[in-house]
């Protein structure tokens, strides 16, 4: 199987920080884990991400977080190179998910044109929508457009997921 994932923003920074911390094994670093590795439990990992979520992190770190541009821009690279050997970084989403913050819906955007099957993110409310049904609150709900649809999946739930071998969702 491949298993196409979308990281939102903030597991990227959660990540990041939590190594600045010398945490070790958090649910968003085992997911960074993953989609470097390029593989889990399940078989093969496939990175979905544009470049406007790359422009957009680039401004977080330094802005927000005040990590050097220097080390914000090795970060970046490193992301990049982990879509290497897939053609998942997309130039960005379609412009028609209704969301009300426009950075999320470029994110679930990119989710639905890189045909991720899972969108990772622990801002899971900004994402819900008359196209998403909950399965779980706060962790897990299913976005559906008329050919598609993407599990949108709290970290920690998706750490479970990938730890669970006997738990094998319908994507």
């Amino acid at each position: 199987m491949i298993l196409r994932l979308c990281l939102d923003l903030n597991i990227w920074c959660a990540a990041l920080l939590a190594e600045r911390k010398r945490r070790q094994d958090t649910a968003c670093q085992t997911l960074v884990k993953i989609v470097k590795d390029r593989e889990c439990n399940w078989g093969r990992v496939e990175l979905v991400i544009s470049w406007g979520m790359l422009n957009r992190l680039e401004k977080v770190l330094v802005k927000d977080l005040q990590v050097s541009s220097l080390s914000a821009q090795m970060y970046l690279r490193s992301i990049e190179s982990y879509t290497l050997q897939s053609p998942q970084l997309t130039l960005g989403g379609t412009g028609v998910v209704p969301l009300h913050d426009t950075e999320d819906a470029h994110v679930l955007e990119t989710a639905v044109a890189g045909k991720a099957q899972v969108l990772v993110t622990a801002n899971f409310r900004d994402f819900v929508d008359k196209n998403v049904e909950i399965v779980l609150e706060n962790r897990h709900g299913v976005y559906r457009s008329a050919d598609f649809r993407c599990h949108i999946v709290h970290p920690y739930l998706m750490v479970h997921w990938l730890d669970n071998l006997a738990f094998y969702p319908d994507f």
